[in-house]
Order: structure tokens, then C-alpha cells, then sequence
């Protein structure tokens, strides 16, 4: 087995035995998370079977409402026709499995198409990884769609890289119509200009839009944007500082705290401003299929840690990530990458690392010793976000180490023999 091999099956394996500990958390300390987020999905289908505002209702059990755009909700319709919750859960559990199968098969077959070896034992660790590694488990425990959104990202990657383009901008469109930050994926497609895709793509989430307004009005289309799209921008929560126990991976993390009193909206401008230089290095002279993998993880960094996404939102890296742990050469930046890889499988912020110290039944004077360690390095930045910065700089280390990001030099340039 090669050292890159080892080190993806390093990544992938903490990865999925860190996942595995929070699934038996949320089962044996916390069963009520389970199929949080799907009991959402499922009184949403029966309000809108019923014709009811599918926006304004809430499962007995918990606060949340729906959040994504009306077309969405036609596809947990099935669900209302069960008297209970457990049975949609129970699908798309079995759905979100076959998804991880076919991501796992695209992303073996391109990285062996790319000339390095994925070995049986490496494509189990990968699925396991991709299903339920600590960043999965969450969406696994609640319900979630991200296991599918994340294998159409993938596929969309994967198809767009074979030149099937209208594929692969109608795959890319689905993550982006039901999140919506998944849409800065189009920077990269403006940088390749990759008219077709973004138009197969635009094309589809009109198509996606149109249907939810032909199925349910203009009020409720309008209910989405004003109820659920906008509130999404959690500016509240950065006034002040965000909380250390929230769980957001964001670079609008660390800028709040060292600038509590701005208005919010600075935080967003800084995060872009922050992220913008290092995706034009990394977009700078795109020549080699090493380099055009380096710019996609560029972007799918930025499109998580640019927004106030949740920590589980770390998996939509997931095509550039386990790419780059084959195709990434020897060098520091690959270092860098695979040390980013392995701290980001540590999917904590300041309220996981109270619970966890609670479940180990540790004492309470312990238990505050490490808080007051730990609380100052989260305030600033979860593991997770620090580990994507530190796969961003294995990028850029590694296009400096290959000189690619070197200005050539014309025939008008060359320096001059002094002995002529």
C-alpha cells in the first residue's frame, strides 16, 4: 500500500470511527435527535397534502419548521400517507446508503481513472466515511437530505470533469436549489467557463422553481423567501461574538470575536475579503488536472466556511477532499492537506466538547479545567474550520512549490547574458 494510500485510510477511518461514537451517542444519551430534522419533512407533507401552509407547521416535539424551497416538499409527499414519521425515516436512511454507494463508486473510479490505486479496503473505509463519519453521523441521526446532496455533488464533479456538461449542471443545480450555498459552486464554472453547465443549471432550478409556484402559489413561494431563505443568515447570532457553543463552521466565527461591535454584515464582506485573494491564486493558471482539483477544493472550502454553515455542512467537501488525499504529490503542501484533513474529522465546538466531558462522567473541577482550556481556542474557530484552513494552505503551498503560480517569463523578459 502506498503512503497516500495509507493516508486517505487514515483520514477516512478516524473519520468514520468518530462518526461511529456519535451515532451510539445520539442512540443510547440523546434518542429524541433521532429523525429530527425528518419529522420536519414529515408534518410538512401532510400540511401541504392537507393544503396548509407547510411553513407554519412544527412536529409536537420540537420548534423547527421547514426550510427548503415549496418543489421540495413534493418529494416527501410519500411520507404523509404513513401515520407516523418512522417509516420515511427508516426510506431515506435506505436512500441516503445507496447514495453514499454510488458516491463512493464515482469517486474510486475517477481517482483510479487519475492512475492510483483504490484497494477493497480503501473503498469500505470511503463509504463508511462518506455514510457516517463525524460530520455525516449528524444528518444520518436527524433525516437529513445531505447524503444525497453531497453524492450529486459529487456525480455533478465527476460527469463535468468527463464533458458530460448538461448532466452535470442539472446534478449541480439540485444541491444549489435545496441549500442554496452550494450555488457558489458557480464560481468555478464562470473561472472554466462552462456556459453549457450553467445553463443546464439555471435551467433546472427554474424548471425546480416553477413547479413549487404552480404547485402552491406565489404566496407560499413568497412565504420561503421571506420565512425561511432570509432568517438563514443567522446575523443575530454574530452580534457580540458568536457563542462558542454554537456549531458553526465560518470564518465569520473569528471575525466577530476580534470585532464584536461592527454591524454583521462586515463579517460577511471580511470572509469574502479573506477568501477572495487565496481562490485567485489558486483559479491563477489552471494547467494541470492537479491544479484544477487544488482550485475546485478552493471553492468548496469557501462556499462552507464563507456562509454560516453548520459543521456537518464540512461533508459537501467531500469530492475535492478525497481526491486530493490521492492525486495531491509528496511534498508540504500535501503534509498540510492530510494534517487539515485529519483535524476537520474532529467535528466539536465548546457545547460537543461539554457533553462529551458529561457522557465520560467527568468531574466537575476536570471537567472545568478543560473548558477553560478549550473555550478560547473554539471561541475563535472549531476544529473543523481550522483543519479546512489548513487544507486551503496545503493547496496554495503546493502551487507554490510547483511554481505554477510563477508569472512566465516572455521572450521579451529574459534576463540578459551580461558576458555578450
Amino acid at each position: 500500500m502506498s503512503d497516500r494510500s495509507r493516508q486517505a485510510l487514515a483520514v477516512f477511518l478516524t473519520g468514520a470511527l468518530l462518526g461511529a461514537v456519535a451515532l451510539v451517542d445520539y442512540a443510547v444519551n440523546r434518542p429524541g435527535t433521532v429523525g429530527l430534522n425528518y419529522r420536519v419533512y414529515h408534518v410538512a407533507a401532510e400540511a401541504a397534502l392537507a393544503g396548509r401552509d407547510f411553513y407554519a407547521v412544527t412536529p409536537p416535539d420540537s420548534g423547527f419548521h421547514y426550510l427548503y424551497p415549496p418543489a421540495t416538499v413534493l418529494a416527501f409527499l410519500p411520507s404523509a400517507a404513513a401515520d407516523s414519521w418512522v417509516p420515511g425515516y427508516l426510506a431515506i436512511t435506505a436512500v441516503s446508503a445507496l447514495a453514499t454507494a454510488v458516491a463512493t463508486r464515482l469517486l474510486a473510479g475517477y481517482v483510479e481513472s487519475l492512475g492510483h490505486d483504490v484497494g477493497r479496503a480503501e473503498r469500505v473505509a470511503l463509504f463508511a466515511f462518506l455514510l457516517a463519519s463525524s460530520h455525516s453521523a449528524p444528518s444520518l441521526a436527524y433525516g437529513q437530505v445531505n447524503h444525497l446532496l453531497v453524492a450529486a455533488l459529487v456525480a455533478g464533479f465527476v460527469w463535468l470533469v468527463g464533458e458530460r456538461e448538461t448532466r452535470a449542471g442539472a446534478t449541480l443545480a439540485v444541491p444549489a436549489f435545496v441549500k442554496v450555498f452550494p450555488g457558489l459552486v458557480g464560481l468555478w464554472l464562470l473561472r472554466e467557463r462552462a456556459w453549457r453547465t450553467i445553463a443546464a443549471a439555471v435551467g433546472t432550478a427554474a424548471v425546480l422553481t416553477l413547479t413549487g409556484l404552480f404547485a402552491f402559489g406565489v404566496d407560499t413561494t413568497r412565504t420561503y423567501v421571506v420565512d425561511a431563505l432570509l432568517p438563514r443568515r443567522e446575523s443575530a447570532a454574530f452580534v457580540g461574538g458568536l457563542d462558542p457553543g454554537r456549531s458553526f463552521v465560518t470564518l465569520r466565527r473569528p471575525l466577530s470575536v476580534l470585532f464584536p461591535t461592527v454591524d454583521p454584515v462586515w463579517y460577511a464582506v471580511g470572509a469574502a475579503a479573506l477568501l477572495a485573494p487565496v481562490l485567485v491564486a489558486l483559479y491563477w493558471r489552471v494547467e494541470t488536472v492537479t491544479e484544477r482539483h487544488v482550485a475546485v477544493h478552493g471553492t468548496l472550502v469557501a462556499m462552507v466556511v464563507a456562509v454560516p454553515s453548520l459543521l456537518l455542512y464540512y461533508v459537501y467537501t467531500a469530492f475535492s477532499l478525497v481526491v486530493l488525499l490521492y492525486d495531491l504529490p509528496a511534498g508540504r503542501g500535501r503534509q498540510l492537506f492530510v494534517a487539515g484533513a485529519l483535524l476537520a474529522n474532529v467535528s466539536l465546538s465548546a457545547s460537543g466538547v461539554r457533553d462529551a466531558l458529561r457522557a465520560l462522567s467527568v468531574g466537575p473541577e476536570t471537567a472545568a479545567t478543560v473548558m477553560d482550556a478549550v473555550v478560547p481556542v473554539l471561541r475563535l474557530g472549531t476544529p473543523v474550520l481550522y483543519g479546512s484552513l489548513l487544507t486551503l494552505a496545503g493547496c496554495l503551498l503546493y502551487r507554490v512549490e510547483s511554481g505554477s503560480l510563477s508569472v512566465p517569463l516572455t521572450a521579451g523578459d529574459a534576463p540578459a547574458d551580461r558576458d555578450s
